[in-house]
């Protein structure tokens, strides 16, 4: 084995030597002599020990501070996940709170003489044209049909308005083509002047075609169907006048915002004409 394994340094020795001498005092009788030598002994020995007791003091709190960390980690993880199932229900509960004001405000639209209705949901938006035209979960079964007027109401409103007609037909669906798409038309008054006009779709807009040139109409004019073409029933919202212009045509035009934005939609009514028989027992 090599010497220096062996080998002690002289402070440690000095320690060692110090301790012994003590303990060997702490058998003896105390006596003056005695007493100032273990006085002197733990001058030196002291120092030592109250370091010992320090660190073993920091080691404990040490250790109790890492597991109250701990703790409190684990605890932070818990309130957060119960803050984000938390957040969910209180957005659920918001949305079933406008989806209720919705249905409320709609079942009080479902009286549009001489028509039924058919409350339908919207289940998705035509990929091709995403605002110009939805698909419904109500089809020839439910007795819906092409050219069958829709009204809808938007979030937020007690009154509702047109928004579209039925293009096709299916069995359990069908497709609804809004005022936005350009393939739309509808006959439009203006109540204030008792003007008419042709509601047009334009993709990104909707305009009021067809107006007289000399005609007072403004922005904020209130349009409304005008019950021509025998699709919509008289008097159904339509929307308001945001921009008037004047046509290449010599016609004024103006810019309409629709009564229900076609982004909003997320359930209608279909008006399904009664027949004569219906509406005479009534």
């Amino acid at each position: 084995m090599e010497r220096g394994m062996l080998r002690f340094s002289h402070a440690t020795g000095t320690c060692v030597f110090l301790l012994s001498v003590s303990f060997l005092l702490m058998s003896f009788r105390l006596t003056g002599a005695v007493q100032s030598l273990r006085g002197f002994l733990l001058y030196w020995v002291a120092p030592g020990q109250e370091a010992a007791a320090v660190s073993a003091a920091y080691a404990g709190s040490l250790a109790s501070n890492l597991a109250g960390l701990v703790r409190a980690r684990e605890e932070n993880r818990v309130l957060k996940e119960k803050f984000q199932v938390f957040s969910a229900l209180h957005a659920r509960a918001e949305e079933l709170d406008r989806e209720n004001g919705r249905l409320k405000s709609m079942l009080e639209m479902r009286t549009v003489p001489p028509f039924d209705s058919v409350p339908c949901r919207v289940t998705a938006r035509d990929p091709l044209n995403w605002n110009q035209a939805v698909w419904i979960d109500r089809g020839t079964r439910d007795g819906l049909k092409a050219e069958m007027p829709v009204i809808s109401v938007p979030p937020g409103r007690l009154e509702g308005g047109a928004v579209g007609r039925i293009w096709e037909s299916r069995p359990g669906s069908s497709k609804v083509l809004l005022l936005s798409d350009p393939l739309s038309s509808l006959a439009a008054s203006l109540p204030r002047t008792g003007e008419q006009g042709l509601v047009r779709g334009q993709g990104s807009v909707v305009t009021v075609e067809y107006l007289d040139p000399l005609a007072d109409v403004r922005p904020g004019d209130e349009v409304v169907t005008s019950g021509l073409g025998g699709v919509f029933p008289p008097g159904l919202p339509i929307g308001t006048l945001s921009k008037v212009m004047l046509s290449p045509s010599g016609f004024k035009r103006a810019e309409l915002r629709p009564a229900v934005p076609p982004g909003s939609l997320r359930e209608v009514l279909v008006l399904v004409r009664k027949k004569p028989g219906a509406a005479a027992r009534e």
